[in-house]
């Protein structure tokens, strides 16, 4: 189904992934009358709790990502993958939590990123495409740009993760009762996330009396509004909350124990590193690693964005944040 918005052209796609019974949501934005080109077609993937639209397409008037880059001629992708959004929950996210090993691992969620670049590029007649990750989305992006070198024309991450052997990150995972392990809220299948939660996850992150430097209460308002859409029974709940599955959490966690997910000297395409002043998710050292280790990767940046989160692109700084981007992406 289509929507156009002006000049911008807004479909839905439900796309089949690479697994029998599990359909991926993918939103697309384009100008209307574009013709495809690899250099302007960008697949976008989302972090640990956040679907692919709320991630990319916030529908607050001006912060929408995707109609930033439609607008200057891309033909912009963002997924959703299993388990998120309107795309299919496995059956281990339908039951019971409880006794069951954390769901979507980033192993299956890198197959729903190759499932998606294949269908953009044989829907827009491209042998290559753009990338862009956020936080945990960026060890999917980066994994697959590594294993499939062809397919990635440039790579961005956005809070970048990659290894960070820090006994104070690991902890934060840790059961307290049986250290070495992890807690016991992220190894079951899924959890519930609640706005209470999810809101907090955000606020922590802003300089004390500083909040109103940071963001509007708009875009507070939407942000768990947009979480809520997809999960109808969540919403039912005597406190509304979504389904998320604990996988890319577990792999958040074997990352703090110096596991990482992906090999960075197989990535061959140029890469843009972008980490915010206050993002306490991605660290400069842990980026700082990432970037040397992207030894393979030419013409390699790494930018830093002042008086913002790692929720910039729900920000005021996130026309920075866009700008940083599309600049890389465009050169």
């Amino acid at each position: 189904m289509g929507n156009k918005t002006g000049k911008i052209l807004a479909e839905d796609h439900m796309i089949p992934s690479l697994d029998q019974g599990i359909s991926l949501h993918l939103r697309e934005k384009r100008p209307r009358g574009l013709r495809a080109e690899a250099a302007g077609t960008l697949l976008c993937v989302h972090g640990q709790s956040i679907p692919g639209a709320a991630a990319f397409d916030f529908p607050v008037p001006g912060y929408s990502w995707m109609d930033y880059m439609a607008e200057r001629g891309f033909d912009v992708f963002a997924l959703s993958l299993r388990g998120y959004g309107a795309s299919t929950r496995p059956r281990e996210m339908t039951v019971s939590p409880r006794g069951k090993s954390p769901a979507v691992r980033a192993e299956e969620a890198v197959r729903d990123v190759e499932a998606a670049a294949r269908f953009i590029c044989e829907r827009r007649e491209v042998d290559r495409l753009n990338l862009l990750g956020w936080a945990q989305g960026t060890m999917l992006t980066a994994a697959y740009a590594a294993a499939k070198p062809a397919r990635a024309r440039k790579l961005v991450l956005v809070s970048p993760l990659y290894l960070c052997e820090a006994p104070g990150e690991f902890a934060l995972f840790e059961d307290p009762a049986r250290p070495g392990k992890l807690n016991p809220k992220f190894f079951c299948a899924w959890r519930w996330a609640t706005e209470k939660g999810q809101q907090r996850n955000w606020s922590r992150l802003i300089p004390k009396g500083r909040e109103k430097a940071f963001r509007e209460s708009r875009a507070v308002r939407a942000y768990w509004r947009e979480q809520i859409r997809h999960d109808r029974e969540g919403r039912r709940r005597r406190y509304p909350a979504v389904r998320v599955p604990n996988g890319l959490m577990a792999d958040h966690y074997d990352r703090t124990r110096g596991k990482a997910f992906f090999d960075a000297a197989k990535v061959r395409c140029p890469a843009l590193l972008v980490r915010a002043e206050y993002d306490l998710v991605s660290k400069d050292a842990e980026a700082q690693r990432l970037f040397g280790a992207l030894g393979s990767s030419p013409g390699k940046r790494y930018a830093v964005l002042g008086g913002a989160t790692h929720f910039a692109q729900y920000e005021k700084r996130r026309g920075d944040l866009f700008g940083e981007v599309q600049g890389f992406l465009e050169a």
